[in-house]
């Protein structure tokens, strides 16, 4: 369609569209719209809602969470907690860390994808908000995959990126959070003159931003959620991630791999198993099949193989994928 001004009545009226559904299913006081990445979103949350002399704990258990950890390292004290890849992150394993910290901020990633591992983000940022902490959830991938509910979870501030679950193309980052985080960050100076929650505010009270948005983003994002009501929700999305997951649980097993990701913290959104020679195997499918699957990071580069359900995709999507990978491996 055609392109309209980034400051005319049109755009009023998609953002107007778009925000409060957001919002609702966030269960957020505020959303903002943030031209970027999801790192973008997140990195708006430290620069507007830690001081200089905060210290935080960040809990992490992969690449996503290693990243979140060296983000907070810009803004503030942080004390890095890493589990043993393809663990999850549970209460029981995070609360000695946090009555110990004496930190003011909390901050961890929900879905590692880097392993395939869904972490209790639920329990630990509730018992880290009932210590009196401001949590800050990375949700990049596992927003409209896994609930997220942020007043019944405790998190004060969250964010996510158009293109994972939602299925809308890259470039925009969605910011939800509470009342409480946004009185926080109008107490304190923001560290970053584009990520200013401030102005983000006072523009979305006439349904704007503060700088130029990626309008063409915007559409799709309207596109994408106009598709997940048609297809009964939110939480029929969700219903579509859980089963697949557990789909490609049940065909990493069929094919002789064991899941890496450990029991009882399966991510919706993608599931990985150790594979030698995963760059080789990955040519292949792309070369045979059109098949594009993720790259792999950090200590399980070049021998970790992720399936990835996350977003627009059905069971003929998988059921072509599978097929593929079976045949590539001889399975």
């Amino acid at each position: 369609q055609k392109m309209i001004y980034h400051r005319g009545p049109e755009i009023k009226a998609l953002i107007g569209n778009i925000v409060p559904r957001l919002k609702k299913d966030f269960n957020a006081d505020h959303v903002f719209l943030v031209t970027g990445s999801g790192t973008a979103g997140i990195e708006m949350g430290f620069a507007c809602l830690t001081k200089p002399t905060d210290k935080a704990l960040v809990l992490a258990n992969g690449t996503f969470g290693d990243k979140l950890a060296s983000m907070s390292k810009v803004y503030c004290s942080t004390q890095a907690e890493k589990l043993e890849l393809g663990k999850g992150w549970s209460l029981e394993r995070a609360k000695e860390l946090i009555d110990k910290s004496g930190a003011q901020i909390f901050a961890m990633v929900y879905n590692e994808t880097s392993t395939g591992v869904l972490n209790d983000a639920r329990a630990i940022c509730k018992y880290a908000k009932s210590k009196g902490m401001v949590t800050i959830l990375d949700a990049v991938s596992a927003w409209a995959a896994a609930p997220l509910d942020i007043k019944e979870f405790g998190v004060d501030f969250t964010a996510t990126g158009s293109q994972k679950a939602m299925g809308a193309s890259p470039g925009m980052a969605i910011v939800a959070l509470t009342d409480e985080a946004m009185k926080r960050a109008e107490s304190i100076t923001a560290r970053s003159f584009y990520l200013d929650m401030k102005k983000y505010k006072k523009d979305m009270e006439t349904s704007q931003t503060p700088y130029t948005p990626a309008v063409s983003v915007l559409f799709s994002i309207k596109a994408a959620m106009d598709y997940i009501d048609s297809n009964g929700g939110f939480d029929a999305h969700r219903k579509k991630h859980e089963k697949a997951a557990e789909k490609s649980r049940e065909f990493v097993e069929s094919i002789g791999y064991k899941v890496f990701a450990e029991p009882g913290f399966y991510s919706p959104a993608i599931t990985g198993f150790i594979l030698e020679n995963a760059d080789g195997i990955r040519k292949q499918l792309r070369e045979k099949y059109q098949l594009v699957t993720a790259r792999d990071f950090g200590e399980l580069q070049g021998k970790f193989f992720r399936v990835c359900h996350i977003g627009n995709f059905d069971d003929a999507h998988l059921d072509y994928a599978f097929d593929a990978i079976r045949k590539v491996l001889g399975k």
